[in-house]
This record gives structure tokens, C-alpha cells and sequence, in this order.
């Protein structure tokens, strides 16, 4: 038979039987002239693929999991119509590219036969099971994505480079799935398709190398060649099949940039950036970082990767290492995609062409702002900065947030109106507060300016003799600043951070709370991911839990706290990330609650703290630190890099299912690191964590001792 006319038969028949056409004695003496693209191929009425878009869609992912009988029959419905859309795209190519080598036609021919065969299995396997192939719609997107291939080279790259490439990882995942399902029948199958897919995507390749720009890599030509909607993404399945892609012939360098490359398959993603001075800049319009800001930022610019979607973009100076990825991977944290970007650049250039969610910067500011808008207005995506919101990072709004609140949630355990500060526009108001304070029997009082970092623009005094080089530091705030807060030093016991997220005006979700740590400034240097309550004794934990130690009454009220925040924001518009600092204090020896210490209308490292956690085992501590470089290199050891690899060395990860158990883990790139670095320390006990560093020589030894 000539290769045309079988080749017509199984793309125009509709009828299985035409699809499943034997070809055994075959020549290419008559390829005849190209043909042009047909809208579809034929198929049966119930396996159209226009139906795909007229009925109810059942969705790969609602099946995968192969939690009952039907799903699992009806996964195997999925691939049989890969397989038929793969026989149909290969007979189109012998169709529309008639002048292609014979070799190369000759092997599409033998793949052909290969996904008929497939094509049995399946079909014979979703019979005994109970189940008409077309009983559900079938997704027509491949056709879309590869039958408008205009070249042979374009045609391997959509379909052995990408589609059945995929398949060395859906293949050899579901069949350990089904033999572990007893289903051995299954797997078997499932065993042989994944030989078969090997041989598949090396044919490919190897016209594909023969053919591509020689001036170019080979992943550098695969991304050449894949148009939208077709990227690298979908040439991943479940798991990533290493061994699979280099016995077919794909090469190492290759295989390291698929692995971690991410583009959303078809969710509109969110992008996300890391740039710390944002609230500086809200106060300053017009500032400038300084160098360690910038290199603060530069250097922790991966942290929006905890906080997003594995389908979301982040915005990065510069890709990190592939090896630093790949420890993250085998962690279980999904590396999105990574674009790089110019820190304080307008966002423009490819992101302008692709359709978006939102913009998520760190924080908004004016200057954040002016960065966004070019893409923002483009794409139309949700409004950005407002002036309204200024006053949002001024601690006299949330002074005022918390006194109001305090009255009206009719709570006993929390700190009464007397720990509630006063905002002070002149230093006649703030001699007022501080003699206020003395007469109440304040033994210290801090004046924080109204706007300002943690543990910055602060001054500590004592209200009965404070000192005139103290009282010229709150005057120079006041004129820098315009206000200051002036309210009583509190004996700490904990410092805890709530995580929300302001859906809309007036609505919000309270997303879980975290302790963190600072140093003797109150600047901030870790957080609990694991089991916050650390070596907080029994009466603290009590405290915090209340009756039973489930943390039901912290969680409870944080709910609270989150519906009276969400209505006090609505009048301004705001939505996003919410941030709210507490204190867990002594007061008269008892202990007290002040739940509003500031509110922060951004992302915080209490956000990251919470992503962190999906990945750790509960029942471990984890603590999760930012350490400089000389904390790093006071131990002697070396640089950032050296300090990491002997940490890594001694403390190696350990996983308990798809959770960290044991271990030190880097969250940012210790081989990029100038001046900062970020690490999760986990183990059975804060004790196991902080020996991890605590018997280090040096300040990082130290530094680990105080926290």
C-alpha cells in the first residue's frame, strides 16, 4: 500500500477501524503533492473534537489521583486519545510535508504503527473495565497546538520533543501507580508504551539535531521552535524522568534546563517581585536604596518563590544554579517560572505579551508603581498604588486601629487601653505622653517615629529623667517624620506575626500566624515554620492555646481580628497582603496579648514562613534564619558558599514522605550570595536546630546562642 493512501485513511476515516488501518507491505513511490490543514481529522460522533467544546469537560487533573474504579478507567480514556491524536498528527505529516527525507518518512510510518498499537491496548483495557471510548469528551488542544507544524523540524519539536516526550514521565509514574493498585494488566501496558516512547522521542531528536541551527544549543533551538501555546512546560508529565530523557538521547545539558523550567499551562499566572525598600519609599518619595538595600534585594530575590503558584512567574536579577534548584526540588518546593529582570526596570518586553492574573510586588509604592504601570496598563490587570494607602505604613493608623478594636472584641486575656500609644505631632504632645506614662508607673517608654522599619527610628527613655540627646532624637523624627508614637516598653515574651490576605474591599482570609525573632535592635532575623511555640514553658503555651493546647483560641481570634481589619481597610480601597505584628508580653506578672503592633500593608517574611511550612514535617521544629556574610565567614569556614556547603555537609535533608524531616536547607542560593543568605534549619527539637549552628565558632555561633 502507498504510504498516502494509508496515511489518508487513518486521518480522514471516521471510523476506528479506519484509524487502526494494518500496514504491513508499504512503498512511497506516489507522496503526491502537500495538502493543506483541515479544520479537524475525521472521527466517530462521539469522539469529535469540536464535542470537547460543546459538552461538560472532564479534566485530567480531577482524575489523577486514581481514587476510585471509574477515575482510574477514565485516565486510561486520556491516553487512549493521545495515542489517536498522535497516530492522526503523524499521518498529517506524511500528508503535508510529501518531500521530506525518506528515512524520516519511513520512521513516521514505524511510529504510526507504534501508537495504533498502543492505541489496542487501550481500547481493549477500557473494555474490560466497563468503559466507551467517547464517554467522555475528548481535548482537541494537541491538534490545535502541533497540526499546524509548517516544517518537519517544527513537527518533531511539537510532537516527539514535547508531547511524547512528556510521556516518559505520565508512562513510568502511572505505571507504578497501577501495579501499586494491583493492577498489574495495566501497568504492563503502561511498562511497554514507555519502551516504545523512548524510541519515539529519539527519532525526533535525531532529526531534529539534524536539522536545527547548528549556531544554537539544543534546548536554545527547542525554544526556538515552539510557538505559544505549545512551551517546554508541556514536556513534563508527573515527576521528572531524568534517566528516561538521557537514554533517549536528549543531552545532560538539556535535561537540566527542562527540569527546571516552569511557564504556566494554561492558568493566567501572577507575577511576583522581591524589593524590600518599598515601604521606604512609600515615606521618602523619591529615595534611593542604599547599596546594602540593594544587595538585600538582589540577593533574597528569590523569596516570592514560597509565597506563589508553581504555574506563577518571579522576577529574578539572574537565574540561580541549577544545582541550588534542583535541592530545592528535591525538597518538594516548585520552582515557577523565573524571568530575569532588572531590579527598578519598567515591565515590558515578553511579559507584555502574555496574558496575566495580577502583579504582586513585594509591596506597592509610588515607585513600585512606576515599574508596573507600562504592564499593568497594557494588560489591564488590577489597579496598582494609590496615594490613600501612604497613610496605611503610618504606625498611627494602626495606634488607632488597635485602640478602637480593644474595646469591642471582649477579650480578657489581651493588654488593656493602657498599653495603647499615642500619636504625637510635636514634642509639647510627646512630654505630655511620657509624663502620662511615669505617673502610671512605666518604668521605660519608646518613641517610635510614625513611620519606620522594625527596630529603626526608635528611641528608648526612661519617662522620669529622660536625656536631652534622647529628646533631640524624637525632635529631628518629628521634623523628618511629622509624628511619632509614643507608648510603654513592654517586657516581651514572643513576638507573632498573622498572615492575611485582603481578598476585597471588606473581604479578607486570615491565612495562618507565625513567632519570628529579632535581634537586641528588634530587627528582624528568623521566623518559626514548625512547632512555634519553640521553648515557650507551660504557662505560655497555655496561654497562647488556651484550654486543650490546640491553638484553637489564637487561630479563633486571629479570625476575629481579620474581619474588623477588613472592614476598617474597605473605605481605602486596599487589597492584598496583610502583615500584622503582635506581642506576647508580661504585665504585672501576668501574661498579655497586645495584638496590633503595626500592620504592614505588604508581603512579610512571616508570609514566606507560612509557604516554607507546607513542605515541613509538623511534628519537627524548623526555624528559618537570614543570616549576612559576616555571620557567615566569622566562622571560619570561608565565604557564603563554603558556609553552606559545610552546613549541607554536616546537616544533610531529610524527607519523610514529601516533607522535610531533618536537615538544613538553603531558600536562596548560597553560590549568587554577596551579602545575605536564607536557610530552614529542621530537626526533632529547637535544641537539634540551633546545635546546628550553635557550635559554630564565630558570630554565627553567637548570633544562634541570643535568638
Amino acid at each position: 500500500m502507498e504510504i498516502r493512501r494509508f496515511a489518508e485513511r487513518v486521518l480522514f476515516g471516521d471510523t476506528l477501524d479506519d484509524k487502526l488501518l494494518p500496514l504491513d507491505q508499504y512503498q512511497d513511490e506516489s507522496p503526491g503533492p502537500a495538502i493543506a490543514l483541515p479544520a479537524a481529522p475525521g472521527r466517530p460522533a462521539l469522539l469529535a473534537l469540536d464535542r470537547y467544546h460543546q459538552r461538560q469537560r472532564v479534566r485530567f487533573a480531577e482524575l489523577r489521583q486514581l481514587h476510585t474504579e471509574k477515575e482510574r478507567g477514565l485516565v486510561l480514556h486520556f491516553f487512549a486519545n493521545h495515542e489517536l491524536l498522535a497516530l492522526e498528527l503523524l499521518a498529517l505529516a506524511l500528508l503535508r510535508f510529501p518531500d521530506a527525507p525518506d528515512k524520516f518518512r519511513r520512521g513516521l510510518v514505524q511510529t504510526l504503527k507504534d501508537e495504533q498499537d498502543h492505541l489496542r491496548m487501550y481500547l481493549e483495557r477500557l473494555a474490560q473495565e466497563g468503559i466507551a471510548f467517547g464517554q467522555i469528551p475528548v481535548s482537541d488542544f494537541f491538534w490545535r497546538a502541533i497540526a499546524p507544524s509548517p516544517s518537519p523540524m517544527d513537527f518533531v519539536a511539537r510532537l516527539s520533543l514535547t508531547l511524547e516526550q512528556a510521556n516518559l514521565d505520565y508512562a513510568r509514574h502511572y505505571a507504578a501507580a497501577y501495579q501499586k493498585l494491583g493492577d498489574g494488566d495495566t501497568a504492563l501496558i503502561l511498562d511497554r508504551i514507555y519502551q516504545d516512547e523512548i524510541g519515539h522521542v529519539k527519532h525526533g531528536l535525531l532529526w531534529f539535531n539534524r536539522w536545527r541551527d547548528p549556531a544554537l544549543s539544543e534546548w536554545e533551538a527547542y525554544q526556538q521552535a515552539l510557538q505559544m501555546p505549545l512551551t517546554p512546560s508541556r514536556a513534563k508529565g508527573i515527576g521528572f524522568n531524568r534517566q528516561g530523557r538521557l537514554e533517549a538521547g536528549l543531552s545532560a545539558a538539556f535535561v537540566d534546563e527542562l527540569e527546571f523550567y516552569a511557564r504556566s499551562k494554561g492558568r493566567c499566572p501572577s507575577v511576583y517581585w522581591f524589593d524590600p525598600s518599598c515601604e521606604s519609599q512609600v515615606i521618602r518619595p523619591g529615595f534611593t536604596p542604599s547599596q546594602p538595600v540593594r544587595q538585600l534585594a538582589e540577593d533574597l530575590a528569590l523569596l516570592p518563590l514560597y509565597l506563589c503558584a508553581p504555574d506563577d512567574v518571579v522576577l529574578v536579577p539572574r537565574r540561580p544554579s541549577l544545582p541550588f534548584l534542583r535541592r530545592l526540588g528535591r525538597a518538594g518546593y516548585a520552582v515557577p517560572e523565573l524571568v530575569e529582570h532588572p531590579p527598578g526596570s519598567p515591565l515590558a518586553g515578553e511579559l507584555a505579551r502574555r496574558k496575566l492574573r495580577d502583579l504582586r510586588p513585594w509591596g506597592w509604592s509610588p515607585q513600585v508603581e512606576r515599574v508596573a504601570a507600562p504592564l499593568r496598563q497594557l494588560l489591564a490587570v488590577p489597579q496598582g498604588w494609590r496615594a490613600e494607602w501612604r497613610s496605611l505604613y503610618s504606625k498611627a493608623w494602626s495606634v488607632s486601629a488597635l485602640g478602637d478594636f480593644l474595646p469591642t472584641c471582649g477579650e480578657d486575656w489581651l493588654g488593656g487601653p493602657e498599653v495603647v500609644g499615642r500619636a504625637c505631632a510635636g514634642m509639647e504632645e510627646v512630654e505630655t505622653q511620657v509624663a502620662r506614662l511615669a505617673a502610671e508607673g512605666w518604668e521605660r517608654v519608646v518613641v517610635k517615629g510614625a513611620f519606620g522599619a522594625a527596630g529603626q527610628s526608635q528611641v528608648r527613655l526612661e519617662p522620669l529623667q529622660p536625656r536631652a540627646d534622647q529628646l533631640a532624637q524624637v525632635a529631628r523624627l518629628l521634623e523628618g517624620q511629622g509624628e511619632v508614637v509614643v507608648e510603654p516598653w513592654l517586657e516581651k515574651v514572643a513576638d507573632l506575626s498573622a498572615q492575611i490576605e485582603i481578598q476585597a474591599p471588606g473581604q479578607a482570609r486570615f491565612l495562618g500566624w507565625t513567632r519570628f525573632l529579632t535581634d537586641a535592635r528588634g530587627q528582624y532575623c528568623g521566623s518559626f515554620v514548625s512547632q512555634p511555640l519553640g521553648e515557650l514553658d507551660l504557662e505560655g503555651r497555655r496561654f497562647l492555646c488556651g484550654e486543650g493546647r490546640d491553638q484553637r483560641r489564637l487561630w479563633r481570634f486571629w479570625e476575629t481580628l481579620t474581619g474588623y481589619l477588613a472592614a476598617r481597610l474597605a473605605a481605602t480601597g486596599y487589597t492584598g497582603p496583610l502583615g500584622v505584628d503582635a506581642l506576647v508580653f508580661r504585665q504585672g506578672g501576668q501574661l498579655r496579648l497586645k495584638p496590633i503592633v503595626e500592620i504592614n500593608p505588604r508581603f512579610t517574611m512571616g508570609r514566606v514562613a507560612l509557604g516554607l511550612a507546607r513542605r515541613v514535617n509538623a511534628s519537627r521544629t524548623a526555624l528559618w534564619l537570614i543570616l549576612n556574610r559576616r555571620q557567615c565567614e566569622s566562622a571560619g569556614l570561608g565565604g557564603i558558599s563554603q558556609f553552606a556547603a559545610h552546613l549541607e555537609g554536616r546537616f544533610p535533608v531529610e524527607m519523610k514522605g514529601e516533607h522535610l524531616s531533618r536537615g538544613v536547607l538553603f531558600t536562596t542560593d548560597p553560590s549568587q550570595a554577596q551579602e545575605f543568605i536564607s536557610l530552614l534549619l529542621v530537626g526533632e527539637s529547637l535544641e537539634e536546630c540551633k546545635g546546628s549552628l550553635a557550635d559554630l565558632p564565630g558570630k554565627a555561633g553567637e548570633w544562634m546562642h541570643y535568638c
